[in-house]
């Protein structure tokens, strides 16, 4: 019986309109597949999960497919089926967090002095190229500098601050955004309904925004929980409950609750998270990207282009955001960021939110 294949590998795009997010880099490497011009060298920078790898093998599959048509791959020939299996001679990968010394960059550039052997060419995708050693991206400059006809990189990382400048300025550089929660939930509806998983849309957005932009983490969540659910309905509740988060409704009661001057509605409602296992910090964090959404709102005249949030809850936010001003918010914004420290140093994490809480009480008496 074969290993079932993971949801992530299983659902891994493999033609750039399957991309989810990242419109401009799709339209940019569609645009050089058109024209067959591509780039000896490129940077793919941005968080985890949001589709720097698998871009990356698309754009291997762009430069080495037999019947490219109109910026798509064919899928059938051997080098679509080398790559999309990890079974290229020509294409390699190579994880710079776990292979980050100069010998395992050397074995790759003496390899790169010979012709490709399947297909037209040969390519390499260093993933977190910035865990490279020193003297491992000092030679690889040396073959990004004057590389061979047939050879291409694509380098990816999450963070290129700390790559050489010098390497930087010899690739064309792609930015990877985070994915929008509704652009994840949508993929996750998808999903579900291929893997006969039923599921609110509530609820796989509650999962979409816990992975915070990064489509691998959503993916991962979803087959987790889908597990656990064993063929039932699975609702908000479950999702809140399975992996110990906050109830958004209950975030929002503490938000009018701080409007209305309710204290005691902070208390119980805090009251009811912390006993269901939900992590103090996670309430605080929760609480703030709350407030933050009123200020931005607030600041944009109530457009919601900046804010990855559903209409309905835009709606809230926009009509409690009418009694609190500005200068309170960023009042309270000035609280939160002390509080981590408090925290640091307090043995009682429950008592310090509570006290932020109903500080920002105070701060809407004034």
């Amino acid at each position: 019986m074969s290993e079932q294949q993971n949801f992530y590998l299983k659902y891994r795009p493999t033609q750039l309109e399957d991309m989810v997010g990242q419109k401009q880099v799709i339209s940019t490497l569609k645009q050089a597949s058109l024209k067959n011009e591509f780039s000896h060298a490129y940077l793919f920078s941005g968080t985890h999960g949001s589709g720097k790898t698998s871009s990356a093998r698309i754009l291997a599959t762009l430069m080495t497919c037999e019947k490219v048509v109109n910026g798509k791959v064919c899928g059938v020939c051997r080098s679509c089926r080398a790559i999309h299996d990890g079974a290229s001679v020509d294409v390699k990968e190579l994880d710079g967090a776990a292979n980050r010394g100069i010998d395992n960059v050397k074995s790759l550039i003496d390899a790169a002095q010979w012709s490709p052997q399947e297909l037209k060419k040969k390519i390499y995708i260093l993933d977190e190229t910035h865990c490279l050693t020193k003297e491992a991206n000092s030679a690889l400059l040396k073959t990004l500098e004057e590389p061979p006809s047939y050879l291409n990189f694509i380098l990816c990382t999450t963070d290129a601050n700390k790559m050489l400048p010098t390497i930087l300025s010899r690739c064309q550089r792609f930015n990877f955004t985070k994915i929008s929660s509704k652009d994840i939930t949508q993929r996750l509806m998808f999903i579900a309904d291929k893997e006969e998983i039923k599921i609110e849309e509530s609820a796989a957005n509650i999962i979409a925004k816990m992975a915070r932009g990064s489509m691998r983490d959503a993916i991962g969540y979803l087959e987790q929980i889908g597990t656990v659910a064993a063929g039932k309905s699975i609702v908000s509740s479950h999702i809140q409950k399975y992996f110990g988060l906050t109830d958004r409704l209950a975030i929002l009661n503490i938000i009018k609750a701080i409007v209305t001057d309710n204290v005691p509605l902070i208390l119980d409602q805090v009251n009811d998270m912390i006993m269901a296992s939900v992590d103090p910090k996670q309430i605080l964090f929760e609480v703030t990207e709350m407030l933050r959404s009123i200020m931005v709102l607030k600041a944009m005249k109530g457009d919601a282009k900046l804010i990855d949030l559903p209409d309905n809850e835009i709606q809230d936010l926009n009509k409690l955001g009418e009694s609190i001003a500005m200068p309170q918010l960023l009042k309270m914004s000035h609280l939160f960021s002390e509080v981590d420290k408090k925290i640091a140093f307090n043995i009682n994490e429950r008592w310090i939110m509570e006290a932020a809480l109903i500080n920002c009480v105070a701060i809407l008496r004034k």
